[in-house]
């Protein structure tokens, strides 16, 4: 249950307030997400949204850490959406994205000539572009010594200096950063400052990956795929909780596009299942299988076999309507157990002798 920590209370004209603002959208330095947008089930992941929430009301330094397609950004823009400082900017960058040079500047800014190709008028720094707002720092484990040197003294100082310049500007911001990686031992092993780790690591969230949430791979295949959701099969359902997700939630959308354009799982999705030899992806007495290997062994030739699409055609007139990505499954185990063998192209599935004598066996 949300509880009511305490209130924040700010005054501005509204003058300035309106003009802020349009300036904001139009530079696109807005966070889009807030914490009602985060799809889940798992009680996992509701402790991480009710920390995150505790923490918006602060204005310490957050580390969000966890896998990539975990879902950090949505975590750091909801915090900054709940906090005090939401009329102001949010600005991301993917530190890991840019080189050393590129990423300096981007984030500090320069004077006019700094280097070469530098803008005739410099440039603006995302550090100042943030003012007052929130700046996210993904990927922050990815960063040179150079930078974390610099990033340091702006944390202690909340000052900031342009490349090429002399004159400090002051800032006031809200920093959240976020990393995949293990930063303890990247401060063990002497590629990371444990200095600036303990700067950054001040309220730390863990986001914890998909395969140990999976009662949220429901809830969020729901989400992605809509109405085609109703065409997912138990088999299918129980495939993808079978799954380690190691790409997490980027995958599972990713996943949900494909089926919504081709109307079955991906490949290396149905490999993974029938390699899981103590979980079996279909029942040997079930109907279904002996309808299929009799179809394949009716259509074998010498060179060539019988492809999904008649396949499912002739399953379909003796009342037997499985989805094309169910036959994948089904076919891919069917192969395993060596009763049949699978052809590229045109060359379609033949039963193997083994598949012949299975099904005497079953007359």
């Amino acid at each position: 249950m949300d509880e009511i920590a305490g209130y924040y209370i700010t005054l501005q004209a509204e003058s300035e307030v309106d003009t802020a603002s349009r300036s904001i959208r139009q530079k696109g330095f807005t966070a889009k997400h807030q914490f009602k947008d985060i799809i889940h089930s798992s009680q996992d992941m509701e402790t991480v949204i009710q920390t995150a929430r505790q923490i918006a009301l602060t204005d310490h330094t957050v580390l969000i850490r966890g896998e990539s397609g975990t879902g950090k950004e949505l975590i750091a823009q909801s915090i900054h959406n709940a906090s005090f400082r939401n009329n102001y900017p949010f600005v991301a960058i993917n530190c890991a994205a840019l080189p050393d040079n590129l990423l300096e500047s981007e984030l500090f800014g320069y004077e006019p000539g700094a280097f070469t190709d530098a803008q005739s008028k410099g440039k603006t720094g995302l550090f100042e572009e943030a003012n007052h707002g929130t700046i996210f720092l993904d990927e922050i484990g990815d960063i040179s010594p150079k930078l974390q040197a610099r990033l340091l003294r702006t944390i202690q100082e909340r000052q900031i200096m342009r490349v090429g310049s002399d004159r400090l500007i002051d800032i006031d911001i809200r920093l959240i950063t976020a990393t995949n990686r293990d930063l303890e031992a990247a401060v063990s092993d002497g590629t990371f400052r444990s200095d600036l780790f303990f700067r950054l690591n001040v309220l730390p969230i863990v986001v914890p990956p998909l395969r140990q949430r999976k009662s949220d791979i429901t809830v969020l295949l729901q989400y992605f795929l809509g109405s085609s959701y109703e065409n997912i099969t138990s088999e299918e359902k129980n495939c993808l909780l079978r799954y380690d997700w190691p790409g997490n939630i980027r995958e599972l959308e990713n996943l949900a596009t494909y089926y919504k354009t081709l109307s079955s799982l991906p490949e290396y999705i149905l490999q993974t299942a029938s390699q899981e030899g103590n979980n079996r992806i279909y029942i040997q007495k079930d109907h279904v299988v002996p309808s299929i290997l009799r179809i394949i062994g009716s259509n074998s030739g010498i060179s060539h076999g019988i492809g999904r699409a008649p396949l499912l055609r002739q399953l379909s007139k003796e009342g037997i309507r499985i989805s094309d990505s169910k036959l994948r499954l089904l076919l891919s185990q069917l192969e395993k157990d060596g009763l049949i063998l699978i052809g590229k192209g045109r060359c379609g599935t033949l039963i193997t002798e083994k598949g012949i004598n299975a099904l005497r066996k079953d007359e």
